[in-house]
């Protein structure tokens, strides 16, 4: 929810106000400033120039409405009914799955409880504590629930689900997963869509946020290790696997129908830089992936590449270095859809900005770290944040600036992936 407006804060008032009889608190400063003044001549009054017994006989007879009191009351009720159908349609509205959004707070775990952080006051508060060991903490897209993992031990953990605020906190798996690899809320935040080894491959699982059906399997005969919903309606999955030995990326509907192939590696299945990281862009038109490309003799590991939905027209997404000079990888888009943040480690190692069609050079953005990292879009598309994952690096997480200036740090360190929720639009 966001903060109230200032008409729901002063309604209580004004309706005291208007409860408490005809001495207002003002009354006061208004004889003060009508003391001085001359009574009203009695000639002004029309009941003066009429015989009174005449005027009493017609009242008499038919009274006139309180009009004023109606009026009064009117006007309150039609105040009250503004307010209550505002602040119903307040609650309740939250931000599409996809594109812009305003922003929220950011989750993190910490000595295994959750916390939130709003980036702009640098307060943080505890949303879950207690004895258990609660990490992972992510938003749903529609910003109202708060998913993470609970570990009964140092390789199984269980999913659960609470709403922002901490509370409703519920289990959504009925026994505890192993090696989970992925886990992410679908667009209409209604399921948590896993990855997870089920007779010896890596599987698809779909999870009931709500916890009143079983998981449902989406199995097939690929070995899967990763997923990206597509835009704008998030009914298609792109994911990354193996299948009959080849290493691919695939698509098939939300309910696993419909399985097909848009690219096939020629590479080592083992590969695990080649099509990885592959995600939409925010149109749904384009999938970014890396390509493990032996662009030099001392350099056979990634570049990052771009080609249509389809499969067709695939070729560099970035041509402002030579790929000879550069490993690339990890894309995110903007949910405005007009900027892509990728990996680009040469000389140095950074997080590196370039627009969406690839057009111009790309910017370097953020601390040069000596390890990876993890990050994530503001949701309105401004800043950046990243949290490093090596242990030479500070947990901090970076706020950093798309175009390159100076980078901001949080109140609070904590490793792990980030995440930042989304907000209704204003």
């Amino acid at each position: 929810m966001t903060t109230p407006t200032r008409f729901e804060r002063t309604l209580p008032v004004i309706l005291d106000e208007l409860a408490a009889g005809p001495t207002p608190e003002y009354l006061d400063d208004v004889f003060a400033r009508t003391a001085p003044m001359r009574q009203r001549p009695g000639w002004t009054f029309p009941e003066r120039w009429l015989p009174m017994a005449d005027i009493t006989r017609s009242r008499a007879f038919a009274p006139a409405p309180p009009w004023r009191l109606l009026a009064i009351a009117l006007v309150v009720l039609a105040l009250v009914a503004t307010a209550l159908v505002f602040v119903g349609t307040r609650e309740h509205r939250v931000p599409s799955p996809f594109g812009p959004a305003d922003n929220g707070l950011i989750p993190y775990d910490k000595d295994g409880d959750i916390y939130v952080g709003d980036p702009v006051t640098g307060e943080s508060r505890l949303v879950l504590g207690g004895p258990t060991d609660d990490t992972s903490p992510s938003f749903s897209p529609d910003g109202t629930l708060i998913a993470f993992f609970r570990s009964p031990d140092a390789i199984r953990s269980h999913i659960y689900v609470m709403g922002a605020d901490g509370s409703d906190v519920r289990k959504i798996t009925t026994s505890p997963l192993t090696d989970v690899s992925w886990g992410q809320f679908t667009p209409d935040s209604r399921h948590i869509l896993t990855i997870h080894p089920i007779g010896g491959k890596g599987q698809f699982e779909l999870f009931d946020v709500a916890g009143g059906k079983p998981p449902q399997s989406l199995g097939s005969d690929i070995d899967v290790s990763s997923l990206a919903f597509r835009p704008p309606t998030g009914n298609e999955i792109l994911f990354r696997g193996i299948k009959d030995g080849q290493l691919g990326l695939f698509a098939m509907n939300l309910d696993g129908t419909n399985i097909h192939p848009i690219l096939v590696s020629t590479r080592d299945p083992g590969n695990n830089l080649d099509l990885a990281s592959a995600t939409y862009s925010a149109d749904g038109s384009r999938i970014f992936y890396a390509a493990a490309i032996k662009s030099s003799p001392t350099n056979e590991c990634c570049q990052l590449w771009v080609m249509d939905a389809d499969g067709a027209n695939q070729h560099r997404f970035a041509s402002d270095v030579p790929a000879a000079d550069v490993w690339e990888g990890v894309p995110a888009i903007s949910p405005d859809g007009n900027w892509v943040a990728f990996w680009r480690v040469g000389a140095t190692a950074h997080v590196t900005v370039l627009r969406a069609d690839g057009v111009g050079d790309a910017v370097s953005t953020g601390p040069n770290l000596s390890g990876t990292a993890g990050w994530v879009w503001a949701p309105d598309s401004s800043k950046i944040l990243m949290v490093p994952n090596d242990d030479a690096d500070s947990p901090q997480h970076y706020l950093l600036d798309p175009a390159g200036g100076q980078w901001t740090t949080t109140a609070w360190e904590a490793p792990g992936e980030p995440d930042w929720q989304r907000l209704a639009l204003d």
